[in-house]
């Protein structure tokens, strides 16, 4: 059994100051959100992307599954990016109309 010295008691435990004015200080003054707060867009040139909800009939939405599966699959794009596509197509037509 090895023998070990007596471990020493601390000599005297002081308590820091605490000055309870500098943290009701502290704590009033808040903080900021660890997320990053979007950017407030005051120009409307710029494009943003916005969400939109679209609604589809199931028989639409097989449509284009219909369509997607066959394009190869190197050159497939994903189903948004296509429907996306399908919209731009369709708005330049109706600019070339008017």
């Amino acid at each position: 059994m090895a023998i070990a010295k007596k471990p020493s008691v601390a000599k005297s435990i002081v308590d820091p100051v605490v000055d309870e004015k500098k943290i009701e200080a502290l704590i009033n003054k808040g903080g900021s959100s660890t997320k990053a707060k979007p950017e407030v867009v005051d120009n409307l040139d710029e494009d943003a992307v916005k969400t939109v909800l679209l609604r589809l009939y199931q028989s639409q939405l097989t449509e284009v599954e219909e369509v997607l599966a066959k394009i190869p699959k190197r050159q497939r794009p994903s189903r948004h990016a296509y429907i996306i596509q399908a919209l731009e197509e369709k708005i330049q037509r109706d600019l070339k109309k008017k």
